[in-house]
């Protein structure tokens, strides 16, 4: 049976251990693949006409997608491919340095450079916001087919695809208009367990380091994944001694450490490859890496006989290379966002939930996070457990062990939840398949039809809406919390908190370019829709006009004055409705934010009348008087 081939190193995914023609019940057309992309285009083309009103209105759901948008019209408008700085945002300061990738850049900027001469700008990047994250979902739909046909039942890679788009919290991030980084973090890690799952070899470690340097330059919230899957690659070698485990942990070592400097050349320059930013891909980690493999290399060339030697090296290498980290940036032991000001903690990062543990989250959050996990955590070992294979039962514990480690990172950081249930999907989809076929084999009507429903509550999203449901019909609590969320949700709706009212920002626009300081959150959305400069967006790098912001409207007003004028806005502009404002004019009674909000502004503004159904409001800072 033919499959179709991702493009240049999709070819690399496409060696299974078995053959599929057990599946000879299925048309030859119908191939993983394709089964694959005919389900994902339908899921799209619905969500493209669910979401058609937002496509229209451009109507951003996340700030993130807003900066990404602004990057890449510098970038367009003639930015340097290796700068990354945004100067509209604290340009006081001279601009903030983004953490982030032109890799995710890349395809955005090529779509409106082909678009925007035939539909002008506004119709282009519509188009390409509404089709590349569906696009880049293909990607990762074709990936979970051709790397989870490796494992012991074929059937896998022909329903893999239906239970991706029944994981919620993958699907959200290739909806149409979200084009940040975080579907192509998802797409990474699929192709590095895709390497993972092939027969050990040199290349196997070689695709799976380079998609691991990738997935880094991304984002360095994949070092745990990248960490876990070297550690997977060094255990099999360590344990058992065999040549190939010993060539796929070279490979990949080699690749990630070669690779990662190579991406962070072609994205960022020279610079690149000295700063020492603990937020992103640079020196410190490239450091880390290279030592790593340097130390693999010299293990693998000892040719050890005995376990605990390898076992002896490999850890010293996995030590030496933490050491280089800290080495080259002591700072980096404390983590990203260790140096934050305290405001900034207290007003902004406890409030951006992904970032939070699992207990900070909702109950019925928490549910949802949980539930697909657990459920493919099941069928992973009971999958091991059936089957006999050595090669089998190798690719199970791959698949488990990756589970479980991106689940318990999920407990600690709510954003990795996507990537846990992507490891969860081939665990999921064998014990559906075995439910369903158990299910079907019944010859009562009645007992056939409940148990077929029941293998449906193996797809993430059934589920876990499943247990959720019986969960708030008998613990109160729950259902107390349901109801709030559904009021709260129908006020949001009902004052449309974003303040992205056409009307209201197309008015802001029209006001003599200049900087405004706003609340974190109404930042980005300003940069996207205006030509105007902001003192802070939600985006950590910039964390002191950000504390400077924040102690604007929350902090003693006697200094709001002073810290306007330090940033250079000669306006401010707030959300009345917008959650972080609600929070600064609780601070305290006489902050800005309070007054404000009650119409009661300080000597040294004036407001700026300007129309908007959502309560955006303008004020002018006075010019001093000689």
């Amino acid at each position: 049976m033919t499959d179709v081939a991702l493009p240049a190193a999709g070819d690399a995914l496409t060696q299974p251990s078995a053959p599929i023609s057990e599946g000879a019940g299925f048309s030859h057309w119908l191939t993983p693949v394709r089964i694959a992309l005919l389900l994902w285009a339908a899921m799209s083309l619905i969500a493209i006409v669910v979401n058609w009103q937002a496509i229209v209105a451009l109507d951003l759901s996340d700030t993130d997608d807003a900066m990404r948008m602004a990057q890449v019209r510098d970038l367009l408008a003639g930015q340097s491919w290796w700068d990354l700085k945004q100067y509209r945002v604290n340009p006081a300061g001279g601009g903030v340095l983004m953490h982030w990738s032109r890799i995710v850049d890349a395809p955005l900027a090529l779509g409106l450079l082909v678009l925007e001469p035939l539909f002008g700008q506004d119709m282009a990047e519509r188009i390409v916001m509404t089709l590349w994250p569906p696009m880049l979902g293909a990607a990762l739909c074709a990936a979970c087919a051709l790397g989870y046909r490796n494992l012991s039942d074929w059937r896998i890679a022909y329903v893999a695809p239906l239970f991706l788009i029944m994981a919620g919290y993958i699907w959200i991030q290739f909806r149409p208009l979200r084009v940040d980084h975080h579907g192509w973090q998802i797409l990474l890690a699929m192709l590095i367990m895709a390497q993972a799952l092939r027969p050990a070899s040199w290349r196997a470690g070689l695709w799976g380091g380079l998609f691991a340097a990738a997935l880094l330059a991304v984002s360095i919230e994949g070092l745990p994944i990248v960490a876990l899957f070297a550690a997977l690659a060094a255990l099999r070698w360590a344990l058992h001694g065999r040549t190939a485990d010993r060539d796929r942990l070279c490979g990949f070592m080699g690749a990630l450490a070669g690779g990662a400097l190579l991406v962070q050349f072609a994205t960022r320059g020279p610079v690149g490859l000295v700063g020492t930013w603990c937020d992103s891909l640079s020196a410190p980690y490239m450091a880390a890496f290279v030592v790593a493999a340097a130390l693999t290399f010299a293990a693998a060339r000892a040719s050890l006989a005995a376990p605990w030697a390898r076992f002896g090296l490999l850890g010293g290498a996995g030590l030496a290379a933490a050491g280089a980290l800290v080495w080259t940036e002591p700072a980096c032991a404390k983590g990203p966002f260790a140096s934050l000001d305290p405001i900034v903690v207290e007003y902004w990062y406890r409030h951006v939930l992904e970032g939070q543990p699992l207990w900070a989250a909702k109950p019925h959050d928490a549910i949802h996070v949980l539930v697909p996990s657990l459920i493919g955590l099941v069928g992973s070992v009971l999958a091991w457990r059936g089957t006999a294979a050595a090669v089998d039962r190798r690719n199970w514990v791959t698949v488990t062990v990756a589970l479980v480690g991106a689940a318990t990172l999920s407990l600690l950081v709510l954003r990795s939840a996507a990537t846990a249930h992507l490891f969860a999907l081939p665990g999921c989809a064998w014990l559906g398949l075995r439910l369903w076929t158990r299910a079907r084999a019944i010859s009562a009507v009645v007992p056939r039809i409940v148990g077929s429903a029941g293998a449906a509550l193996t797809l993430p999203l059934i589920g876990s809406t499943a247990v959720a449901v019986v969960l708030t019909a008998v613990v109160p609590s729950l259902q107390a919390e349901e109801a709030r969320a559904a009021a709260k949700m129908a006020t949001e709706n009902r004052y449309q908190t974003t303040c992205l009212d056409p009307a209201a920002i197309a008015a802001l626009d029209r006001l003599p370019e200049t900087t405004i300081l706003t609340p974190i959150d109404l930042g980005a959305p300003v940069i996207f829709w205006t030509r105007h400069s902001l003192v802070a967006t939600p985006h950590h790098r910039n964390k002191e006009a950000m504390a400077d912001s924040i102690r604007v409207f929350a902090g003693d007003p006697t200094k709001a004055e002073m810290l306007v004028r330090k940033q250079k806005a000669t306006l401010i502009a707030f959300c009345r409705t917008a959650n972080d404002l609600t929070k600064y004019r609780y601070a305290r009674k006489d902050a800005l934010a309070a007054q404000l909000y009650a119409g009661k502004p300080p000597a040294w503004l004036e407001t700026v009348p300007i129309v908007s159904r959502a309560g955006l409001s303008v004020w002018r800072v006075k010019p001093l008087t000689k």
